[in-house]
């Protein structure tokens, strides 16, 4: 009999083959074996459903009629799930091989902690290393410091399933930082000063309308979050200015994708006060489009 409790790992894909194998072999080598995979195809187009049928039975693969928003996909998924622990990997990032080993045992000794998290290390697309980002936060109350500066990556996670867990189907491009903001504002997390998670990051355009979706789904957590804890609102009043300063920022740089400057200039006017970059950020808004695109790296027409 094994006493080790079952982790689920939930893997959402959408035309995901080039890197798919490697996103799998990365689970199947973990030191932690008592796990199963819930796949859910987001009506893939491409080979991916191939490659997750060839491993054996520990992947439950589940077909989509019908593509969805990630929100949608991610909770159809989740309902999937009977792992005491539940853990994420999409299907273009790498787990190291100790990853649930280590997670497992930090959350079965500390019963009071939900979830915890680790650092990352970031590769591009041929695998080769970029950077890697240690966490800045302590264990226990780490919600102040999300609102700040978010930093918890959704393929490091491992989360208790004793918690109401669920994804916003409506949200398109950030269920993820919607749920992970609603568990720091809610329960205790143990942060790992490691790094157990090889993020790849892939090049991707950025379109009008993903950068629109972004900001605006932010703005709805952020809402949710003061709606639903007034009290806990005015406890971190100050950490909430600074992620309502980054949703005006977005914004922003958004309003200035679709050549509306006068408009950005009043959404980062807003903020301009919360710190010196965001008035900076203000300052090179009014400037003018040369000195805005340059910051940014965008090529100026």
């Amino acid at each position: 009999m094994n006493n080790n409790p079952l982790v689920s790992i939930i893997m959402n894909c959408y035309n995901s083959e080039q890197y798919l194998k490697e996103a799998i072999d990365s689970i199947y080598s973990q030191t932690y074996q008592n796990w199963e995979i819930i796949f859910w195809d987001n009506a893939s187009t491409d080979n991916s459903a191939n490659i997750a049928k060839s491993y054996d039975g520990r992947i439950k693969y589940y077909l989509a009629p019908k593509t969805t928003p990630l929100g949608e996909a991610r909770d159809l998924a989740l309902s999937k799930v009977s792992g005491e622990y539940v853990a994420f990997l999409d299907c273009d990032d790498i787990w190291v091989l100790d990853k649930l080993s280590l997670q497992v045992d930090i959350l079965e000794a500390n019963k009071s902690f939900k979830m915890c998290y680790s650092g990352a290390i970031y590769i591009d697309e041929s695998g080769e290393y970029i950077k890697s980002t240690l966490p800045k936060s302590n264990h226990g109350n780490t919600l102040d410091l999300q609102l700040r500066a978010y930093e918890i990556g959704m393929q490091s996670v491992l989360i208790r399933n004793d918690i109401p867990l669920y994804f916003n189907k409506e949200l398109e491009f950030s269920p993820d930082y919607d749920l992970m903001m609603r568990i720091a504002s809610e329960y205790s997390i143990y942060v790992i000063k490691d790094l157990l998670i090889k993020y790849r990051v892939v090049s991707n355009s950025l379109t009008n309308s993903k950068a629109d979706k972004w900001w605006s789904e932010m703005k709805f957590t952020l809402d949710g979050l003061v709606d639903k804890n007034p009290i806990l609102y005015q406890k971190h009043m100050s950490a909430y200015r600074f992620a309502y300063a980054k949703v005006n920022y977005n914004k922003a740089r958004w309003l200035f994708i679709e050549g509306n400057r006068s408009e950005a200039i009043r959404a980062l006017s807003i903020r301009k006060y919360t710190s010196l970059k965001y008035f900076f950020l203000y300052i090179l808004a009014v400037s003018g489009p040369y000195a805005w695109n340059a910051a940014h790296k965008i090529k100026n027409k």
